[in-house]
């Protein structure tokens, strides 16, 4: 060990162990010398006689720095100056070669940024493997449970060793004393095992009891986020007990989570948790349940038994209900088990077939990258075949040379990576600016010690990638035909060089093609007939304090509807719930009498509360009858509207639906509400803009008893839409403080709805565009150095009477049949990829003609232009000089 250590030692002792042994050398020689002069002998025999008989000193010095240090390190630093020292005196060549990967990492490393944070991190809890999803199939609230059928399931403890239930609270305001200053905070409600069964000790104090669950106190306990208590209260351990005050219910700090939880929700982290009301309500799905699985039994084990658990639960509970759409609905749902090692993420769902294309088009940019500095390194090596033939016939090996090339390109890697970090961490930030704010949430997107790692990991293989077959290729020469002038690069060298450009057009045609089916997607979804016309209508959703009642926030939305009309600027307000482009919320069961349709099995339609005005305001034509106006009360006959599938689900052919009634079938058996049709729009994308209008009906907000939760407000102007915002938050403000925070255009709101088709369109379209340039740089340099090579052979044709023409085609063939190979092999992966990602493109086939035959028309329109300059520079060569030159 003691030797192990005076090796390492030694390399940072390096000069002054070379002075020490140039030192004894030079003694040793000295004694030597003053022997020998000492017989007789003059001075310069007696220092050259010394010098025989001592030996070699260069291989001495060998011998003794092997055993004194760690030679594959020291001659790994002699190669990484030596690679420092070739790539400064080749600065173009750097430039681009390092730009060039700093390019291919940067993207890489910015998409696996974002996919790592949204799909690979693990929770930090205990055994997150262990954890599965309980998420519920079938419902209008897709993922959630309800109370009574999470006391179901908690209680199958042969499956669980714990199951938990979460329900994002939103932002909850308190003060540190009663008239202190508020601070928002983002408020998770939680099961009192939560922390438990997720294994998450507490930094400080403790969680939450059962008997907390069903004790009615006059303060609820509250636990903090350890950012939170470090924040706002200087990790003060005091905190334990301190009553925070809130709107409604003071609460009591209890304990502080442990550090970098945040819960389990990847894009809603929480600041603090409160407990949750449970009940064994089995109609309201409100809760996401995660649950522990016990040891030793499987996902799939568990998956089998909820297929008969939801059954059998769902049968009590519908079983004896009349037949209906909604039964049927609901004996359907079911529960998947699903991995929450990474938490919950409905951004995940959504966005992940996005990403993994984005990884892919990125990994394929890296490739062509690579390909274009491997074409850049055969172009160095033949220029050092000189170098390398000389140093080859003075004894180096191969391998050493080998090593060395490896060298140069690991540095090359290490200067592209650092530069590519910086790319990346500006690409990760432009990634994100296409994510609506409400959906990224907090979802935290910075790198870390996992990207750097993937950054140093694909810059190595890339290093490999790039830089092995140059190095083996230019050290495989004979050193005395190398010597020779006439020995260029031709043969195998110019094949490989070929073959390399040949692949980066495959992969410009694998990704150029994605871009022109993402664009044609994107185009189809700019062109959907929205049902209305003006996109720069506002759209916002007041803030209403969480004490107020139903009634007081009515009051307060009418007050504002009233305010705001009178605003100058300000065309007309209305409102609508739920919002816009988010219409699946509630729907009925209807019968219309005389529908053939709806004659035996009763149908369905969507609801949508309106206030006065609404289509107007939006700028949606009513096509028959009449909007809602102010005299559409609750005392006045119970009226609606309904759009175009309402009436070709239920009215087809009827060309005056005007006074038809509709019956609404409440879940009583009997129960109707009819209504009287006055008036149609067409279909109006209040399900999104993807989606097929369903048959809607339109309600007046004001003959609805129990109101559709939350509504959306809706304002024309004929002002700026900054200064109608200003105008906007003012009016608020005058009614309750905070009232309005954020406004936005229906086209923001718009491509909030197909950010991902604007991300894959805009990043896909960027990645094939530096393909094309890659593979064009690589098509010039093949073509100009083949040129070159043939410099002699077309002064001859020249000479000999070749017109200028057949020299320009001879040069541009070779151009075209490089871009033909890669065509012929990159169209085949583009026809898979483009059948991979169908099922995301909008409008449009994905095996359609009009990309691939634009794709190939771009390919050689860019081969042509790429050999067109060399080719014009042949046929204007001067044959005399060229035939000079051999």
């Amino acid at each position: 060990m003691r030797t192990i250590w005076k090796r390492l030692a030694a390399l940072f002792r390096f000069r002054r162990l070379e002075q020490d042994l140039q030192d004894e050398f030079d003694h040793h020689l000295a004694l030597i010398e003053a022997e020998l002069r000492a017989t007789g002998m003059d001075a310069p025999s007696a220092r050259a006689e010394a010098r025989r008989q001592f030996g070699s000193v260069a291989q001495t010095q060998e011998v003794y720095r092997e055993r004194r240090g760690v030679p594959w390190i020291e001659t790994s630093l002699r190669d990484i100056r030596y690679g420092l020292r070739g790539l400064g005196r080749n600065r173009g060549f750097t430039a681009a070669a390092v730009l060039s990967l700093a390019l291919g990492i940067g993207a890489n490393t910015a998409v696996f940024s974002l996919f790592y944070a949204l799909m690979l991190r693990m929770l930090p809890v205990a055994r997150p493997h262990e954890l599965v999803y309980l998420f519920m199939t079938g419902n209008r609230s897709a993922g959630y449970l309800s109370s009574g059928l999470y006391k179901e399931l908690a209680g199958h403890k042969e499956l669980f060793a714990g199951v938990v239930v979460r329900n994002a609270g939103g932002r909850t305001s308190f003060r540190t004393a009663p008239e202190g200053q508020p601070v928002a905070a983002r408020s998770e409600s939680v099961s009192a095992n939560y922390f438990e069964v997720l294994g998450v000790p507490p930094a400080i104090g403790r969680y939450f009891t059962d008997e907390e669950t069903h004790t009615i106190a006059p303060q609820r306990p509250v636990v903090l986020g350890y950012d939170l208590w470090r924040n706002r209260f200087g990790a003060d351990p005091k905190v334990l007990g301190r009553t925070l005050y809130t709107e409604s219910k003071p609460l009591v700090v209890i304990g502080v989570a442990a550090p970098r939880f945040h819960g389990v929700s990847v894009e809603q982290a929480a600041d603090m948790w409160l407990l949750a009301r449970i009940t064994n309500d089995t109609s309201t799905a409100g809760f996401w349940a995660i649950a522990r699985l016990r040891p030793g039994v499987s996902r799939r084990q568990t998956q089998s038994a909820l297929d008969v658990i939801m059954p059998r639960f769902q049968a009590a509970l519908y079983g004896s209900k009349p037949d209906s759409i909604l039964k049927r609905r609901q004996m359907e749902q079911r529960i998947d088990a699903r991995e929450a090692a990474t938490g919950l993420s409905f951004l995940r769902d959504e966005f992940a077939a996005p990403l993994r294309i984005l990884l892919l088009a990125a990994e394929l940019v890296l490739l062509a990258t690579c390909a274009n500095v491997a074409h850049l390194l055969l172009a160095r090596g033949a220029a050092r075949q000189r170098e390398i033939a000389v140093r080859l016939s003075l004894g180096a090996s191969r391998g050493r040379l080998v090593r060395q090339a490896l060298t140069e390109s690991l540095l090359l890697a290490a200067l592209g990576s650092a530069l590519g970090l910086f790319f990346a961490w500006w690409g990760t930030r432009y990634l994100l600016f296409f994510i609506p704010a409400w959906k990224l949430g907090t979802l935290h997107v910075a790198p870390d010690r996992t990207v750097l790692l993937f950054a140093i990991g694909i810059s190595v293989l890339a290093a490999m990638a790039f830089g092995l077959a140059p190095a083996l290729r230019s050290t495989a020469i004979d050193p005395l035909a190398s010597m020779r002038p006439s020995s260029g690069g031709t043969g195998r060298r110019m094949a490989l060089r070929r073959s390399l450009v040949a692949a980066q057009v495959a992969f410009s045609v694998v990704l150029v093609a994605m871009a022109g089916l993402f664009g044609q997607s994107l185009g189809q979804l700019r062109s959907v007939d929205l049902g209305f016309q003006d996109q720069s209508v506002l759209q916002f959703w007041p803030n209403f304090p969480s004490a107020w009642k139903d009634p007081q926030q009515l009051a307060a939305r009418d007050r504002l509807v009233t305010e705001l009309a009178a605003t100058p600027g300000i065309v007309s307000v209305s409102y609508n719930a739920p919002d816009l482009f988010h219409g699946r919320s509630w729907s009925s069961e209807i019968r219309v009498p005389g529908s053939q349709p709806a004659a035996s099995v009763p149908g369905r339609a969507f609801l949508i509360t309106l206030g006065p005005q609404y289509f107007s305001t939006l700028g949606a034509a009513v096509t028959l009858g009449r909007e809602f106006g102010r005299s559409d009360s609750a005392g006045s006959p119970k009226v609606a509207i309904v759009n175009q599938a309402f009436l070709r689900a239920y009215l087809p052919g009827e060309r005056n639906p005007l006074g038809r009634v509709v019956a609404m079938l409440n879940e009583e058996p009997g129960a109707t509400e009819p209504r009287t049709i006055v008036g149609t729009v067409p279909d109006i994308a209040h399900q999104g803009v993807k989606e097929k209008s369903d048959p809607t009906m339109y309600l007046p907000a004001s003959q609805i008893e129990t109101p559709f939760g939350y509504a959306a407000m809706i304002v024309r102007a004929r002002i700026p839409s900054a200064a109608a915002t200003a105008a906007i938050r003012q009016t608020a403000a005058r009614i309750a403080p905070g009232l309005v925070t954020e406004t936005e255009t229906v086209r923001e709101e718009i491509d909030g709805q197909i950010f991902q088709d604007r991300m894959l369109a805009t990043l896909s379209g960027f990645f094939g565009g530096l393909a094309l340039l890659l593979a064009a740089v690589g098509l010039y340099g093949v073509v100009a150095y083949t040129t070159a090579l043939r410099s002699g052979e077309i002064g001859i044709r020249i000479a000999l009477g070749a017109p200028r023409a057949s020299v320009l085609w001879l040069v541009l063939r070779d151009a075209l049949l490089l871009v033909t190979i890669g065509l012929a092999v990159g169209l085949p992966f583009s026809f898979a990829a483009a059948r991979a990602v169908g099922s995301i493109l909008f409008g449009i086939r994905p095996a359609g003609p009009l990309a691939f035959v634009a794709t190939s028309t771009v390919l050689l329109a860019i081969g042509l232009a790429a050999a067109f300059l060399p080719a014009r520079r042949a046929a204007g060569m001067n044959p005399m000089q060229a035939l000079r030159s051999e």
